[in-house]
């Protein structure tokens, strides 16, 4: 097979092999889905097949990294969580700002927005621009190349940890900003816009609801897994005198097909994507104690903001495997007014 000499060309691959998909053919190659990584892999080999020719070149294999990332995690991020982000990419070392939407409840908006500290604080608008700090936030995965050069290790899947790793890092930024706006509330607090309970309840997960669809075209609820199960189909709908629960086959067929339900009472439940911390399995990344109902239409209430391109680097470890680092700025503020709500079920 002729080796590729162009670096584009590599990048293209390397998109490729961290999505799943196929290059369309060429007059010189041919690709099917099975031997993209092969393809790759035989590519990297060419540049970085020895040790020298990886000091010579690791900086054309941290390019295609980079901009791998900064193709892939914007879209990522976006796919998820655009019904309720805005996410814009700015250029490194200019300022992250958003213009906010003027309208008849412009005076009850602030913004809730993360310190280099790690404190959120809120403040009341002055303006209709609101200005993010960013920092950085990413992760490492650790490759032998010659591991990977022998087909042992995959670059691809490397990658993929890693921009999963920053994602993960993304998430729990915007989780944090969430929960810090109802910071100090205990069980049971009860109002239109939050609930903290020792138990999920359909009464008040529906007034949380009604309240987000008085300001939008409807109400999404975002959650983990762990919540959604706890609003299972026996305590959506009340049972009957025979004490038989009323089960839409809706529901019924959504637990039967996915193991949980996909609507609420009219409106959609999206299921935010869990992991874990650790290799035990004990400690997750977001916290399962929470929903999040945002409104359907009208101004987005998470602002994320990426600054600049993603930084590779490597670092050799004392058994000469390589650790290859990835990191991103980014910045995260919510636009706190009451137009969403938050609902705490702290038995979970």
């Amino acid at each position: 097979m002729k080796i590729m000499k162009d670096l584009k060309e590599l990048k293209e691959l390397a998109l490729h092999a961290v999505r799943h998909t196929t290059p369309a053919p060429t007059a010189e190659f041919s690709f099917t889905s099975a031997d993209v990584e092969d393809t790759l892999r035989e590519e990297i080999n060419a540049i970085a097949g020895d040790y020298n020719s990886y000091r010579k070149n690791k900086y054309d294999v941290f390019e295609i990294i980079q901009e791998t990332a900064d193709e892939v995690l914007p879209k990522k991020v976006l796919d998820l969580m655009g019904q309720f982000a805005e996410i814009r990419t700015f250029g490194n070392g200019k300022k992250v700002e958003f213009k906010l939407r003027k309208g008849r409840n412009r005076a009850k908006k602030f913004v809730t927005s993360a310190t280099p500290a790690g404190v959120y604080e809120a403040f009341r608008l002055d303006s209709d621009i609101v200005t993010l700090n960013t920092s950085a936030i990413g992760g490492a995965a650790y490759i032998d190349f010659n591991r990977y050069l022998c087909g042992d290790e995959d670059i691809a899947e490397s990658m993929s940890i890693l921009l999963e790793g920053i994602e993960d890092a993304i998430y729990l930024e915007i989780q944090k900003a969430l929960i810090g706006t109802i910071d100090g509330k205990t069980a049971p607090t009860t109002t239109t816009n939050v609930v903290v309970a020792t138990a999920f309840s359909a009464t008040n997960m529906q007034t949380l609801c009604n309240t987000v669809k008085a300001y939008g075209t409807g109400a999404v609820i975002f959650a983990t897994p762990a919540f959604i199960a706890s609003m299972g189909a026996d305590v959506i709908v009340a049972p009957t005198t025979s004490g038989t629960p009323v089960v839409s086959q809706a529901d019924i067929d959504s637990i039967h097909n996915t193991g949980l339900i996909q609507v609420f009472r009219g409106c959609p439940i999206v299921q935010l994507p869990q992991s874990f911390t650790d290799e035990s399995n004990s400690e997750t990344v977001l916290n399962d104690e929470y929903a999040y109902i945002f409104p359907t239409g009208g101004e987005k209430v998470v602002k994320i903001g990426f600054e600049g391109e993603t930084i590779v680097n490597d670092s050799q470890n004392r058994d000469l495997s390589t650790e290859i680092q990835a990191y991103k700025k980014v910045g995260v503020a919510i636009l706190h007014t009451n137009n969403w709500a938050i609902y705490r079920n702290t038995s979970l």
